[in-house]
């Protein structure tokens, strides 16, 4: 039981730190633009209270839900706007994109948090990829498609708890599809250069 448990810690630890590693790199490209990169570091967040968590180097019970819980409902429907909206002004400009953030994460410390209505924080995280795979079939980008199927893919077999034990736990499936997804969907995304030489849409 003992081994079963120091492999699960040992697995959710690396796959927590590739995803946080993944998301806080994209974050820190100045070429992309003002939204994306505060969608990416916010998903950056809990990656690394996760990893510090499930490693044992200073276990954070109460933060790391949190901030999963504000990925989910603030990070992630900022993503699908940059890449849905790419010229709006929440991907563009990043006064936009913290008032967007604010209103998000306030609607999910409320509804998911205090309100205990978990299924809300879900509902909205599997909502914003299926309208960023939606999106980006619907513009024929394929690869970036194939990194919002991934994403999907993920949180799918997270929630149906699918493991392969003693390697991978359920949680790991999440970290292994949202990193990869997340470098496939930054692959082509539209930079700030990019953004300043067309028409900006509220």
């Amino acid at each position: 039981m003992q081994s079963g448990a120091v492999s699960m810690l040992n697995s959710l630890a690396l796959t927590d730190a590739v995803l946080c590693l993944v998301a806080a790199g994209l974050a820190a490209r100045a070429s992309y633009g003002a939204g994306y990169r505060m969608a990416f570091t916010l998903l950056a967040v809990p990656a690394l209270l996760g990893f510090l968590r499930f490693s044992g180097i200073y276990p954070l019970e109460t933060w790391h839900p949190l901030f999963t819980l504000l990925s989910a409902s603030a990070a992630l429907p900022l993503l699908a706007v940059c890449v849905v909206k790419p010229q709006s002004l929440v991907a563009t400009r990043k006064q936009f994109a913290i008032i967007f953030l604010g209103v998000t994460m306030l609607l999910g410390l409320l509804i998911s948090g205090l309100g205990k209505f978990r299924i809300y924080d879900q509902a909205v995280g599997v909502l914003s990829m299926l309208a960023i795979l939606f999106a980006l079939v619907k513009r024929k980008e394929h690869t970036r498609a194939l990194g919002a199927a991934l994403m999907l893919l993920g949180s799918v077999l997270f929630v149906t708890k699918v493991s392969v034990p003693p390697w991978l736990m359920p949680g790991d499936w999440l970290h292994i599809g949202m990193a990869a997804g997340l470098l496939l969907l930054a692959s082509g995304a539209m930079t700030q250069a990019d953004a300043a030489a067309e028409p900006i849409v509220a």
